[in-house]
């Protein structure tokens, strides 16, 4: 046995003979504690719903989740995750911060689908920068998104993926609702596993070889995040229901160097936070029993 993996199990002997609880269980699925929570997101059965809108930042959720009626304890986990649950127009729904990048869509999505019983409707309102867009624009990202991650081998710096779409419903009605109430583009959006190199930024400390990066975005490309196209693939690969689709308030353009006020973003948001959760409220989806 590798001395690594004697290491493992002894440390694991130690701990039972000494009475002490493991960290969490699980270790090679989708980790628990022992009462049954998911170790990041940090909620267990009944504690969120099948109805989720998602969002980056805390100060956004806590608008939406004002909306929200019958609230619920608010959970929030040491992983940078805090959970809002309530009634919107007669659905339980859950609104969850869950920070950026997507390993934390990661989390979500795959420890929300391990503790919620019955398909699940996704949206995200998110944040991006756009390619000649006016800030405070709405990016619905009906046609889906691409993925794009620095490649450190030979080839391409910057390969990017085929894109994934989201559920057509949803990304339809979300995309109208948002319209009735803010300015909306609808287009193709690339999420990025970096918000300086894959976006484009340049920073002198590193050679990330992306002077040119967003003269060569595809041209369907208008929008950059960090969060949607994992979103939208884990939905297309869900064993069970996952519908989902995404939209983004754009903070900066790309070209022009225009940055939205903090002021004009709330506004957006406060304006967004009805229709992103009446969308994934009125979605018809078959409750659990």
């Amino acid at each position: 046995v590798p001395p690594l993996f004697r290491c493992a199990k002894w440390v694991s002997r130690s701990m039972v003979t000494a009475g002490k609880r493991a960290y969490y269980e699980n270790t090679n699925g989708v980790p628990k504690e022992g009462d049954g929570r998911v170790t990041h997101v940090g909620v267990k059965a009944g504690e969120m719903a099948n109805r989720i809108v998602s969002v980056g930042s805390l100060s956004r959720a806590k608008c939406f989740a004002a909306l929200l009626e019958a609230a619920e304890p608010v959970i929030s986990s040491p992983r940078g995750f805090t959970t809002f649950t309530g009634m919107y127009e007669g659905s339980r729904v859950s609104v969850v911060a869950t920070g950026m990048g997507a390993p934390m869509m990661d989390f979500l999505v795959r420890e929300a689908r391990a503790v919620v019983e019955g398909p699940m409707v996704v949206c995200r309102l998110g944040t991006c920068g756009a390619v000649e867009l006016a800030p405070g624009t709405v990016v619905a990202n009906t046609p889906g998104s691409v993925w794009i991650a620095r490649n450190p081998g030979p080839g391409p710096a910057y390969p990017v993926s085929a894109p994934v779409k989201p559920d057509p419903r949803l990304a339809r009605d979300l995309a109208d609702r948002l319209s009735a109430r803010v300015a909306v583009v609808e287009a193709l959006n690339a999420s990025t596993d970096s918000f300086y190199s894959s976006q484009g930024r340049i920073d002198p400390n590193f050679d990330d070889r992306n002077h040119d990066f967003i003269d060569h975005l595809p041209p369907e490309v208008v929008s950059m995040d960090m969060e949607s196209f994992q979103l939208l693939f884990l939905a297309s690969i869900a064993a069970e229901p996952v519908y989902a689709a995404s939209a983004a308030i754009v903070c900066a353009d790309r070209i022009s160097g225009t940055v939205i006020t903090a002021e004009d973003l709330h506004d957006c948001e406060a304006k967004c936070g009805p229709a992103v959760l009446a969308a994934v409220a009125h979605y018809p989806l078959a409750e659990p029993p």
